[in-house]
């Protein structure tokens, strides 16, 4: 009974009571933070923190991801335990927006038979494959195009290439490619001296489910086929009456085309024709411009003016800028068919001129020169008056320069967004425009010798003086119970 009374007497002491409040305030603290944890592991809560949001997928993936009807399989082929940790936490963001993405790892070296399967018209599945699989469609994605290379093309030979991460890009083109029923033709016009695409515009071409091909249509049979895009990059010399007269029925019967057209010495009055026919003509003028917030270094390589359009909308919002080196000009008639609606794209300020003198020495501006401000990108549409018959689209740049690879790569891939933007917005596939590669930037931490010295001081001096203090506070104050 007495032991009883002590224990009793134990606690109603002022010193107990004190330490017996913090340890259950201790507890308390520890079980609100298992909970919390707990909660939000459940809820599965993360932020990226990344400046390009390299974990984030793009508004355009969503919009994809939410038309889904089909069921998808995500194959990540990697040795166990061994999952590259930027391509699994992409593939996570898949998996976790849509139920009709199932996200699967296999080893390649335990499942030979799955491997095999994939195997086939020159795939090869490696470590580090990634395959989308829709029924008995699939798209073998290399994990050597998961990072995108661009080498510089800076004067110093010091300056190190630039690298995006390209992994969303390739599987939301994955999954493009396995839900649609079939490839769309580009007829890439030739027989006029045409440009050759470049590599790294035919490579994204066919990454979004496009294949290209070439036609002359100076030969026998030639024909452009429905649900095609005709694709003119910077001819030389002129359409025939007949290839002109091809053209025209092509885009009247709701065809769809890109006009890449560069400046030419001569006039090209049947192109010129075709254009007319939707309320644009070409101006033989070479294009200054004399704001130099719109330019990049030099006045005709123009930095323009970018108009809200679906085309660009992705650019704008990432603070892109398409670069345009040495452009004509468009200009859209004031007597057009009232089917017609022509959107400015890219145009230039009204301190911007046109030269006419192709061969002047001088970017000044002189008499005889036009007045901006000019179009320099437009998109048209052509609204068909037969329910049974699409609208005809049109997208017609005054150069095709832009989509040259070092061009490219000096805008930092802006001009390949606005091209392939071109495409889908021509073919009427606005959820797919623009999931681009993210740039892969070291950023380094610039610290002053004053910053270093503060920073070191309050880590050496401060903080533990402050711990000092505390600790000689809570002594005395112990010392006087």
């Amino acid at each position: 009974m007495k032991n009883v009374k002590n224990i009793k007497n134990l606690f109603n002491e002022k010193k107990s009571k004190k330490g017996s409040l913090a340890v259950l305030t201790l507890a308390l603290a520890l079980v609100f933070l298992i909970g919390i944890n707990l909660l939000l592991g459940k809820l599965n809560w993360n932020k990226d923190l990344t400046k390009n949001k390299m974990f984030t997928l793009s508004d355009q993936t969503y919009k994809i991801l939410d038309n889904l009807k089909q069921d998808i399989t995500i194959y990540g082929f990697y040795q166990s335990g061994q999952e590259n940790y930027t391509v699994k936490t992409i593939l996570d963001q898949y998996a976790a927006h849509s139920e009709h993405i199932k996200v699967v790892y296999r080893d390649p070296s335990k499942y030979p038979q799955l491997t095999q399967k994939f195997s086939k018209d020159n795939n090869k599945i490696d470590a580090g494959s990634i395959v989308v699989e829709n029924g008995s469609k699939f798209k073998v994605l290399n994990q050597d195009s998961f990072l995108s290379t661009t080498s510089s093309n800076s004067s110093d030979s010091s300056a190190s290439p630039s690298q995006s991460l390209a992994v969303e890009q390739n599987i939301t083109s994955g999954i493009i490619y396995v839900t649609s029923d079939k490839s769309t033709i580009i007829y890439a016009l030739q027989g006029q001296g045409e440009d050759e695409l470049s590599s790294q515009i035919t490579n994204q071409l066919s990454l979004e489910n496009y294949a290209v091909s070439s036609i002359n249509l100076s030969l026998k049979d030639a024909s452009i086929k429905d649900d095609s895009i005709l694709l003119v990059v910077s001819p030389k010399r002129d359409l025939s009456a007949p290839e002109a007269d091809t053209i025209e029925k092509y885009l009247s019967k709701g065809g769809k085309a890109v006009f890449l057209m560069d400046l030419t010495e001569n006039d090209l009055p049947n192109f010129q024709s075709v254009l007319n026919n939707y309320g644009l003509s070409m101006q033989r003028a070479i294009t200054v411009e004399g704001d130099s917030s719109y330019v990049s270094q030099n006045p005709i390589y123009l930095l323009p003016e970018q108009k809200s359009h679906d085309i660009l909308s992705s650019l704008i919002n990432n603070n892109l800028r398409v670069l345009i080196p040495g452009a004509q000009s468009i200009k859209i008639s004031k007597n057009q068919k009232s089917s017609l609606t022509i959107e400015p794209l890219l145009t230039t300020t009204n301190k911007s001129w046109g030269k006419t003198n192709l061969k002047t020495d001088t970017l000044e501006k002189q008499s005889g020169d036009l007045n901006g401000p000019f179009n320099i990108a437009v998109a048209v549409t052509d609204k068909s008056s037969n329910a049974k018959v699409s609208d005809t689209k049109i997208v017609v740049v005054a150069n095709a320069t832009f989509t040259n690879s070092q061009v490219v790569s000096l805008s930092n891939n802006a001009n390949l967004d606005f091209f392939m933007n071109s495409i889908s917005w021509a073919q009427g596939k606005r959820d797919d425009i623009s999931v681009r590669p993210k740039a892969l930037d070291n950023y380094t931490l610039q610290v002053s010798a004053l910053n270093r010295l503060v920073a070191s001081t309050f880590v050496v001096l401060v903080i533990p003086g402050v711990i000092l203090i505390i600790g000689i506070s809570v002594w005395i104050k112990r010392r006087k119970l």
